[in-house]
């Protein structure tokens, strides 16, 4: 009986584990796909429709970084380990920082409403790699997590 029982569990994470991970991989990479078409969306936003809520050229300089960053993060979950995706997450979260600040700076509810989107979108992907990748990660699994700030989290 014991021997049976062994076999029953065995299998059982010989499949849970590996669906688990196609689960993970699965909703970070819509996640992601989610954030470059949003960061994209409000770049070009910025960038071809000049308004002086944004600046005198109508551009912001973190918008265009962010935009090559989730293009970059969302190729990269493709075929990257677990840990490849924390790093690249790590690039992808203080890029997301540098714009929001930007658009902070500007005092607009405009600028502010624009970034939505794509602040939610950042939001979906910061939760799957918190609970989809911690394991991978030792420093984030002994801290508990990012440590986010208020504005998004």
């Amino acid at each position: 009986m014991s021997v049976a029982r062994s076999m029953v569990i065995a299998t059982f994470w010989l499949v849970l584990v590996p669906a688990s991970c196609a689960t993970t991989r699965g909703a970070i990479v819509r996640a992601a796909d989610r954030l470059e078409r949003n960061a994209d969306a409000f770049d070009s936003d910025t960038r071809y429709a000049p308004d002086p809520t944004y600046s005198v050229t109508g551009y912001l300089r973190g918008a265009r970084e962010f935009v090559e960053q989730a293009h970059g993060f969302r190729r990269m979950v493709d075929s990257a380990s677990d840990r490849e995706v924390i790093f690249g997450f790590e690039h992808l979260w203080r890029s997301y920082r540098a714009l929001r600040d930007e658009v902070f700076r500007l005092h607009s509810r405009q600028a502010r409403a624009d970034l939505q989107p794509v602040t939610e979108a950042f939001v979906d992907v910061q939760r799957i790699v918190k609970n989809g990748y911690s394991y991978a990660d030792s420093s984030l699994y002994a801290s508990g997590g990012y440590q986010f700030d208020p504005y998004y989290n």
